[in-house]
């Protein structure tokens, strides 16, 4: 755990080097850009929680991905997980359960459970009628972007007004909780860190997890060691659903406060990128979540500070995410982890 924690940090710390000689080439100052990034993400509470809050849900979707490739299935349905999350917690939101105490964790629980759903169906279209998963999950998102815009336009629509801007604002007890006065969003960051904790365990240290990677690696041979591998898919469909579920009852009732179509935010695609450059490794997952928070939040400052384009952090972030990849393919932060951890001996 140790050894792997510090190969994360050594593995940024490379990456930002990269970066920097990019930013040196394109003529930008590296410290310049640093420093408005840093302010516009860390600056004061308010960009800190916007920054945490937005860590959390692209963590939640990466960690969700981590199950169904470590199954071997490519999960492109998350982002229509995504949406079902947030339309179940806009279910719970508008109802008679909207409007009292344990309202927001209705809604986190519904979310979960509307995800899974979908996530199911993932499952029964890649298992019972051999639809690949990649086109059953754009199939399913474009269903659950919809089906979103309908409610909107529809049964969920403002009071007198038919409009995609998004549904009435959700009664105040429905929306994510916050200690004290602070909009620091403690309760999210808890349940993506009782995520990662749960995911941690199970992929570990219990037969479900070894057989669902046991899946991913080699389906034959589960088949041939009489291993259920329907079942594992199926498991792996539902239990990423259900994270994703969360991350999108958490932009309803955290964000938005109410039901908007955009109101995934790209997210769910945004944790596949995150995923596949962890690699399946849930501490990654956390991490580049972070640094992919801090530099879109940060990002403001670039345009507001320094004058420039709009698309300049995503510059930033394709340069740091190639960085990550040469590095972790090169295996050049290992051999740094070894030497640092060898020599501290």
């Amino acid at each position: 755990m140790y050894k792997n924690l510090f190969k994360n940090i050594v593995t940024v710390s490379i990456s930002i080097f990269f970066v920097t000689i990019v930013l040196f080439i394109l003529n930008s100052s590296p410290l310049d850009i640093y420093k408005a990034l840093f302010d516009g993400a860390f600056g004061n509470l308010d960009k800190l929680s916007r920054t945490m809050l937005i860590t959390s849900i692209m963590a939640l979707t990466g960690l969700a991905l981590v199950i169904t490739f470590s199954a071997g299935l490519w999960n492109i349905g998350i982002e229509g997980q995504v949406l079902f999350g947030a339309i179940g917690a806009t279910f719970i939101a508008r109802s008679f359960l909207g409007d009292n105490l344990i309202s927001p964790f209705l809604a986190i629980l519904f979310g979960a459970v509307f995800g899974s759903f979908l996530g199911f169906l993932s499952a029964i279209l890649k298992t019972k009628f051999n639809v690949h998963e990649i086109f059953g999950g754009l199939g399913l998102d474009f269903v659950a972007s919809g089906l979103i815009v309908y409610l909107v336009i529809g049964p969920w629509k403002r009071e007198g007004i038919a409009s995609t801007g998004g549904t009435d604002l959700f009664p105040e007890s429905s929306w994510m909780p916050h200690i004290g006065n602070s909009d620091f969003p403690i309760f999210p960051i808890l349940i993506m860190l009782a995520v990662f904790v749960l995911l941690s365990f199970l992929l570990n240290k219990t037969s479900l997890g070894l057989r669902l990677i046991a899946t991913g690696s080699n389906k034959n041979a589960t088949d041939k060691f009489k291993i259920n591998s329907v079942k594992y898919i199926a498991y792996a469909f539902i239990i990423a659903g259900a994270i994703g579920g969360i991350a999108g009852s958490i932009q309803a009732t955290g964000i938005y406060h109410k039901l908007v179509p955009n109101i995934s935010g790209g997210y769910g695609f945004l944790g596949i990128l995150i995923a596949l450059i962890a690699g399946r490794n849930l501490y990654s997952v956390l991490l580049i979540s972070f640094v992919f928070a801090s530099i879109m939040v940060g990002g403001v400052q670039l345009q507001l500070r320094l004058g420039m384009d709009s698309s300049f952090p995503y510059i930033v972030e394709s340069v740091f995410v190639l960085a990550w990849l040469i590095t972790r393919a090169s295996k050049i932060d290992l051999k740094v982890t070894n030497y640092i951890l060898k020599k501290d001996k």
